[in-house]
């Protein structure tokens, strides 16, 4: 099994053959290109509806283990009277558990064996806001990746519906890297206090 640096890395390179095909295209007829595309189109080496399914696995187990690390985490920052931070965390945390299900449901479409189902999150530093708001940036870029990588395999062997369903949860993980990356510059401008009297 490819890991999903290659797999990316592979459409890469495939798209970089297509653009060369099109230079040449002048030297073959309309309808010689129209009987050569659909063949072009599924000859996609390094994918299959397995990578798919894989992909769809990783997909859940990072979604599973960013609901239980966020509710963890809004828990403890409404522990120690951080409620508006504590209410965004808690907010992603239902959006990662609906995510998982959409990978659950696709997985399900599939007849694919997902268990046994091991969330096991690294561990986050209690008490350290800098680090935590680091492990979220970490996991959303891990879930991008992984989502990216299961659109480009779904579309690399025709499975248009898995790609669909992936979309909202790429712009999810993009939405959470935005968040993430931005608390991180306010610290960074306005200093680690003052961020933090501000979400109290």
């Amino acid at each position: 099994m490819q890991s999903i640096e290659e797999l990316i890395k592979a459409q890469e390179i495939t798209t970089a053959q297509a653009t060369e095909t099109t230079d040449q295209a002048d030297q073959v007829s309309i309808s010689e290109q129209k009987e050569a595309e659909p063949a072009k189109s599924q000859e996609v080496t390094g994918y299959t509806t397995e990578t798919v399914i894989e992909l769809l696995k990783k997909s859940l187990n990072i979604h599973w283990q960013q609901t239980t690390s966020l509710s963890a985490q809004a828990m403890h920052l409404e522990r120690w009277g951080y409620a508006k931070l504590s209410e965004v965390l808690r907010k992603d945390a239902e959006e990662e558990h609906q995510h998982a299900i959409i990978n659950l449901k696709r997985l399900e479409f599939f007849d694919a064996d997902y268990q046994p189902l091991t969330v096991s999150p690294p561990s986050w530093k209690r008490h350290d806001m800098v680090a935590m708001i680091q492990y979220n940036l970490a996991s959303v870029k891990e879930a991008s990746s992984a989502e990216r990588a299961t659109i480009v395999a779904a579309r690399a062997v025709g499975d248009e519906i898995t790609a669909n369903m992936m979309i909202p949860l790429l712009q999810g993980s993009e939405d959470g890297i935005e968040l993430y990356e931005g608390y991180l510059k306010l610290i960074e401008q306005m200093g680690l206090d003052n961020f933090l009297s501000i979400q109290v």
